[in-house]
């Protein structure tokens, strides 16, 4: 991703894309002015790119897309959230969380039940700051959005319990940057954390007992875990280099996770167990040229992971995923653009992802087997999917199911 995506805060930490940048937010391939316009993905269609070179996508796609793609969709110095069918069809508008010049709704977390998608609305500050709030959109729904938790300071990376019963978030309300857990039914907020150096990026496991997060207090940005309400705090990762974006398999036995501690390899993925044992590259082979990788998504049988990995230079960006019991890349999108922000379907066969340069991004569709890509919107300024399964989507299930944790919180 590029500086515009990152920055450091305090130095000592590197933030990961998901609304942590300074705002206006945007993505490495989409910090432009303006866009145009909006067309169909049926006419978006015509112009398919292919993983390999541009060329035509082959006739076979794969098995049917289902569900729709949230996106933010930035046109005219205007920005607002738009779904359109992952199957390809007319995008449509999603209202406005708030009312007002200067707010800018971000598609933030789909919920575990797949009904309601959670909406980071923020509002630009002086000084690189943001007042924020979070909302919950009924996808089924023409409910008003409903506003959750607090107001006035910087809301960032939420993460949703598995029951959907609250959130963890980052935010600079009390403090530089802390962790804190909001009750969706009753709005009450718990402060987490409490460190001068910052913590951040919280990630919620799969059975809901810990969370894992990134902290600066003993130096460097390292990974820890807690348990649900903030007890028991243990480093996992000790490196030299910054680690950062823990990322939960859905199994809750691994955690992947960025990290600069090998100077060849640049940003790379990483893979260890969730107490922290035997932390060892994703991808065996050497890394040349020092790529940096973002935007790491499990896929939801825990046998695959895809992440967004920018080429130094500015030699664009692809969306790789690889087999993580081989450490084996499966597919390498490479349209010639900034290929990032990967997202999965529900039944693993298909990843959503932005695709493009500047004011020219799109959102494309991917099939893990094979490779085809098909563009699911127009070329304008689309990005940071979101792939929403509906109720009668399949899924694929964890190969092993999340393990029971007593101090759920």
């Amino acid at each position: 991703m590029s500086t515009t995506k990152h920055r450091e805060e305090g130095s000592r930490r590197r933030l990961p894309f998901l609304l942590s940048a300074l705002l206006p937010i945007c993505s490495a391939s989409a910090c432009g002015q303006g866009s145009k316009s909006s067309e169909s993905s049926a006419q978006a269609r015509a112009g398919q790119d292919a993983a390999a070179g541009g060329e035509a996508a082959p006739a076979d796609l794969g098995p049917p897309a289902c569900g729709q793609v949230a996106y933010v969709a930035s046109e005219g110095g205007s920005q607002h959230i738009e779904l359109v069918p992952a199957s390809g069809g007319e995008a449509r508008v999603m209202p406005a969380v708030m009312a007002g010049e200067g707010w800018r709704d971000f598609p933030a977390e789909v919920s575990p039940d797949g009904r309601s998608l959670l909406v980071l609305s923020a509002f630009a500050l002086p000084e690189g700051k943001s007042s924020d709030r979070f909302a919950l959109v009924e996808l089924d729904s023409a409910a008003d959005p409903k506003l959750v938790g607090p107001e006035g300071a910087s809301l960032r990376n939420p993460s949703w319990s598995p029951d959907g019963r609250w959130l963890a978030y980052e935010s600079d309300a009390s403090s530089f940057r802390d962790i804190y857990r909001l009750e969706l039914a009753s709005g009450a907020t718990l402060r987490l954390t409490n460190d001068p150096q910052g913590n951040f990026e919280p990630a919620i496991s799969p059975e809901g007992g810990r969370i894992a997060f990134v902290s600066s207090r003993d130096g460097n940005a390292e990974i820890y875990v807690m348990s649900a309400d903030g007890g028991d705090p243990r480093r996992l990762t000790r490196s030299k280099g910054d680690d950062s974006e823990p990322a939960w398999s859905p199994d809750g036995a691994r955690l992947a996770f960025l990290s600069a501690r090998d100077r060849a390899r640049g940003i790379d993925v990483f893979v260890m167990g969730a107490e922290g044992e035997d932390p060892k590259p994703l991808l065996a082979n050497a890394r040349e040229g020092g790529i940096i990788a973002s935007d790491l998504a499990w896929s939801p049988d825990g046998t695959r992971l895809a992440f967004a990995e920018l080429a130094s230079k500015g030699k664009g960006g692809a969306v790789v995923i690889v087999d993580v019991e081989h450490g084996t890349e499966i597919v390498r999108t490479s349209t010639g653009k900034v290929d990032e922000q990967p997202v999965w379907s529900s039944d693993g066969h298909h990843v959503a992802f932005s695709s493009g340069h500047q004011d020219h991004v799109r959102i494309m569709r991917m099939t893990v087997e094979g490779g085809a890509v098909e563009a699911l919107t127009a070329e304008g300024l689309h990005w940071l999917p979101r792939w929403i399964a509906d109720s009668h989507c399949p899924h694929a299930a964890p190969l092993r199911a999340p393990r029971a944790v007593s101090d759920q919180g």
